[in-house]
């Protein structure tokens, strides 16, 4: 019969787990629907239009307040946090409160015996078969209570390493946020022009396939124009390329919507002034100290080795301190048969682990060597952050010089261009050479943008590798134009501090003569463009001068076709000696406007400049920036 009855419990229980298995089941597309429409409310329903032009100061403050990498840090310090409140809720005494139900189908009668050891004939119970029993238990136990204490030491350690991991996040935003704004800003302002370019080139590229077609001109010249503009339009994209993905990049780190429009303004009552043409000036030395002072990274490593001393202490207190519990409880039993029904009871015990009595040297080994570990990655950290500093401060120098460079590049192409575009003549080869200045001047604008975005991007890494905080304590309860002018007030009054344009150089005199044969028009035309272009590199023009620049201009003219023009430059020291000699050869139309010899003598004038400054006494520091 017994066996009968396991075998149905089993079957009973066979059915009712088939019944029960629990089986995949996709989510319909409904669901997955209603929960992408939910996702886009939450990341973008929340948070201000960006109705207005953007300026730095705006996108810095926008960042901290909506970028989702950053609001996900956050959240991760209030985890933290909240870890740390169940860790000290784990100091408190245990009280616990429980209630009992017990039943049986019979009585539960026994026999009792005598001193004599007799059994007594009438059985006995002093139990009901249905009993109800109560109790409220009070225990606390001192080991316990002293891991629990360790523990939330280090749990709260852990909060404060969220923290600084918080703070790390914010200045790499901050970083990423400042060369986003000004890569975007470039893409703003050239993307049209870009475009506009590119259409000219395409239909200047069909002019010279009908060309190549009608033999109009000989057609190794007119397939290396072809070749010629199909190379410029290769180069051309790929510079513009890096410039398509900058506005997509700019608006992620603001948390914008990726189909909202918006616009880049760099000047604003609020601003932040430009960095360009400035030079480090602070103490690298004060930078060292704030970087080890404040650097996020280092600062945690502090807490974990707070945290191996604690965990020190914690296993030294499990393998020493007894667990000594102690218990107070108040019982209820519903028995009738009991005479008191109602009791309060209390207990102690203690307990040790003898085998953990012998761990002290094990314990002490392995604390030490965590400790020599946390003390080289420290060191290793802080040798690491001071080579960050110094790297940072050399690149924001090097790159402030590149962008001055790039600049004064684009200056000469945009005074080429207009020279070519003002030129008398007009044909399918001048046209050519049009474009190409455009497209050579185009190059440069987009050298001069991506370099002052890596130049600004190369300031806020001097910020971040010193760990500098300028986001307000109390920015949470700020609006956004309240809070860009907390941080324009911070960011401004540091770079201030640090950051100065660099001393002017003194001015040094040349002299310019020309040789008999020169032109009287060519002599004053170029005379002029090389007065105000040495003058912008610290030049003047003076008959008493140690340094003297001699120009010849040989032209050969033909019957047909263009003029060529052989310029020689010679550059003579104090002493009289030949520094440099340079030749340059160009085409004229003629007859020579004087805009064409103003064109010849911004190029003397640059070569004499690249070849000054690198005289030792007038090297670049001095003749140049």
């Amino acid at each position: 019969m017994v066996r009968y009855l396991v075998t149905g419990l089993l079957v009973v229980c066979a059915a009712l787990n088939s019944g029960c298995a629990i089986h995949p089941e996709a989510m319909k597309s409904q669901e997955h629907l209603e929960r992408a429409r939910g996702d886009l409310d939450k990341m973008y329903g929340l948070q201000e239009h960006a109705d207005a032009p953007i300026d730095l100061a705006h996108a810095l403050a926008r960042a901290t307040r909506y970028n989702m990498s950053f609001r996900l840090r956050l959240m991760e310090q209030a985890s933290a946090m909240g870890q740390l409140d169940l860790g000290n809720l784990e100091l408190l005494p245990r009280m616990t409160m429980s209630a009992g139900y017990n039943y049986r189908n019979n009585d539960p009668f026994g026999y009792g015996f005598t001193r004599d050891g007799k059994i007594s004939d009438n059985p006995t119970a002093s139990s009901e078969r249905e009993v109800r029993t109560g109790k409220a238990v009070f225990s606390w136990n001192i080991l316990d209570f002293g891991l629990s204490y360790f523990l939330a030491k280090q749990l709260a350690d852990e909060a404060l390493v969220a923290q600084e991991r918080q703070r790390k996040a914010l200045q790499n935003l901050m970083l990423d946020v400042r060369q986003a704004f000004w890569r975007a800003y470039s893409a703003q302002e050239l993307l049209p022009e870009f475009e506009v370019l590119m259409k000219d080139l395409g239909r200047y590229s069909a002019r010279v396939k009908i060309i190549l077609d009608e033999r109009l001109l000989p057609p190794a010249q007119a397939i290396a124009l072809r070749r010629a503009l199909v190379e410029f339009e290769q180069q051309l994209a790929v510079r513009a390329s890096e410039l398509t993905q900058a506005r997509f990049e700019f608006a992620n780190l603001l948390n914008l919507p990726q189909n909202q429009p918006f616009t880049l303004a760099v000047s604003s009552p609020q601003g932040l002034p430009p960095v360009g043409g400035r030079r480090f000036s602070g103490s690298i030395e004060s930078l060292d100290m704030l970087a080890l002072e404040m650097r996020p990274e280092l600062r945690e490593e502090g807490y974990r080795v707070r945290q191996s001393e604690l965990a020190k202490s914690r296993a030294k207190l499990q393998a020493f301190v007894p667990g000594i519990s102690l218990d107070l409880s108040r019982q209820t039993n519903s028995n009738r048969y009991l005479v008191n029904d109602i009791w309060t009871q209390i207990g102690t015990e203690a307990a040790v682990n003898m085998v953990k009595l012998f761990s002290l040297p094990v314990i002490d080994r392995a604390a030490d060597a965590q400790r020599s570990v946390n003390e080289a990655r420290r060191m290793a950290l802080a040798a690491s952050v001071l080579a960050q500093i110094r790297i940072a401060v050399t690149r924001f120098d090097f790159l402030s010089r590149e962008y001055e460079h790039w600049t004064e590049v684009l200056d000469d192409d945009t005074r080429l261009l207009k020279t070519l575009q003002s030129a008398a003549s007009s044909g399918v080869e001048t046209e050519f050479e049009v474009l190409k200045a455009r497209a050579r001047q185009f190059s440069s604008k987009i050298n001069v943008g991506l370099t002052y975005a890596n130049l600004e991007g190369a300031m806020a890494r001097v910020h971040n590798s010193v760990g500098i905080d300028f986001l307000p304590a109390e920015s949470d309860g700020m609006d956004l134009a309240g809070l860009s002018q907390r941080l324009v007030d911070a960011v401004y009054q540091w770079e201030q501090a640090n950051f100065h344009p660099p001393d002017k150089a003194s001015t040094q005199a040349l002299s310019v003569r020309f040789a008999n044969k020169v032109e009287p028009m060519a002599r004053s035309e170029i005379l002029k463009i090389v007065s105000v272009t040495m003058q912008d590199r610290n030049f003047i023009l003076a008959e008493n001068a140690d340094y003297h620049l001699y120009i010849d201009v040989d032209l050969q003219r033909s019957t047909s076709g263009p003029v060529s023009a052989l310029i020689t430059g010679t550059l003579i020291g104090k002493e009289g000696q030949r520094i440099h000699e340079f030749k340059q050869r160009s085409a004229l139309a003629d007859p020579i406007t004087p805009r064409q010899w103003a064109a010849l003598g911004q190029g003397v004038a640059i070569n004499a400049s690249e070849a000054l400054k690198k005289v030792p006494d007038l090297g670049p520091e001095k003749a140049w920036r």
